[in-house]
């Protein structure tokens, strides 16, 4: 367990809610010194990993980083209690090949801020089946027909490839109806079970909301104006954490909730596939927007994400999605040729140019120089790819926006949130 001042301690042991508690700054200056003497570290991120704002103060940080680390952990009524070891991880990413049984998905179980873990687990389910149709037309009415009949709905569509939600039942069922519609060329299966993400991000809600509930209290009895402004700043602080914990939690349920199935579609004759030129570098030829190509490097980088994304935490790469399916991915492949910026950039639309894709913005952010593409459909889906050369590696980022809407919603915070990417 750390060592924290008695101040402190008895506000985290004593009904703070576990820890999030923050005094004012006047109330946190002798207990930084403390801290420092001791040579106790203090928390560079808070919540890293799940969307929620990480540049706070340092002076507000000691109570975060009790529970982050494991020394204390949030009971369902909100207090302190000492951390139990830490479970056993188990795999959280499983590949199926055709005809393999697969795991079913349980039930939903919503969380609240007062209900114990769920009882049955929390798995996300993403498929992608890629399929050789004789007609592209009849192939897309037939797969709009089985989501409509599931209940589910469309949530992309352009002229090859098609995105799907279908409310969580029996995955293996849906996946064999799917590919039922054609020849299976690929098929790819990914099983995250987020049931422990689910339960942490709960418990900082808790933590969160009972810390803001009890900074309003104190305020109805300060005196002090420049304390109260103090004050009035961290609960402002902590209602943006609480907001953006809230949208991330949503984001998780929706898609436990909604099973995520991407169907790319192949015709037996395909007389419009005329490509004008492909890049003599494999990574970029291997680009796709609606899937991962890039699987290295998911632990050497750092971005803080946007609202309303959620980074898995036992994915095998780095991946962020929102509810509609808009997706963040990060990697590294080689610097091969050795080449800068602007050099793998032009690489980039070199390719996406061959595919007759349009390039409707570009630019730089932060130490990524990127595009964005569009796709020629009538309703087009969006493609960014990002890169920064650093020595002997380049970093990619791509993000799909699988429609207009979503990269109307998502493209001024994600352009933001590319200027947080770092190598660490």
């Amino acid at each position: 367990m750390k060592r924290f001042p008695f101040f402190i301690a008895s506000l985290l042991l004593a009904g703070c809610g576990g820890g999030a508690y923050m005094a004012p700054q006047a109330a946190y200056a002798p207990v930084q010194a403390e801290s420092a003497a001791a040579g106790e570290p203090v928390a560079k991120e808070a919540f890293a990993g799940h969307g929620a704002q990480a540049n706070y103060e340092a002076e507000y940080r000691f109570a975060d980083e009790a529970v982050a680390s494991g020394d204390v952990e949030v009971s369902s009524v909100g207090v302190a209690q000492p951390a139990p070891p830490p479970a056993k991880k188990t795999e959280g990413d499983k590949s199926y090949g055709k005809g393999r049984s697969e795991p079913q998905a349980g039930p939903a179980v919503r969380r609240t801020d007062n209900t114990p873990e769920p009882e049955e687990p929390l798995v996300v389910y993403m498929g992608y089946l890629k399929l050789r149709v004789k007609r592209l037309l009849e192939a897309v009415d037939r797969i709009t027909r089985i989501t409509e009949e599931r209940k589910g709905y469309i949530e992309s569509l352009t002229a090859r490839v098609i995105v799907v939600r279908i409310p969580a039942t029996d995955f293996e069922a849906v996946m064999r109806v799917f590919g039922d519609v054609g020849e299976i060329l690929d098929r790819r299966v990914k099983a995250l079970d987020v049931t422990a993400q689910f339960t942490d991000l709960g418990a900082r809600l808790a933590v969160a909301k009972e810390a803001r509930d009890r900074l309003l209290k104190l305020l109805k009895d300060m005196a002090d104006v420049e304390e109260r402004l103090r004050i009035l700043q961290e609960v402002k602080r902590l209602s943006e954490q609480i907001e953006s914990i809230e949208s991330t939690l949503e984001t998780l349920q929706n898609l436990v909730d909604f099973f995520t199935i991407t169907i790319e579609l192949e015709p037996v004759l395909d007389e419009s596939a005329v490509e004008v030129h492909r890049s003599p570098f494999p990574w970029v030829r291997d680009l796709v927007a609606h899937m991962s190509s890039i699987v290295e490097g998911r632990d050497d980088v750092s971005i803080t994400l946007p609202k309303g994304f959620v980074l898995f935490d036992k994915d095998d790469v780095f991946r962020a999605q929102a509810a509609d399916t808009t997706t963040l991915r990060a990697g590294r492949v080689d610097n091969e040729p050795r080449g800068d910026n602007r050099f793998w950039s032009d690489a980039v639309r070199h390719e996406m140019e061959g595919r007759d894709e349009e390039t409707v913005a570009e630019g730089t952010a932060g130490k990524l120089a990127y595009r964005v593409y569009r796709s020629r459909d009538v309703k087009p889906r969006y493609y960014m790819v990002g890169v920064h050369a650093r020595g002997e590696d380049l970093y990619v980022v791509e993000v799909f926006y699988p429609s207009q809407e979503s990269y109307t919603t998502f493209g001024k915070d994600v352009q933001k949130s590319l200027a947080t990417f770092e190598v660490k």
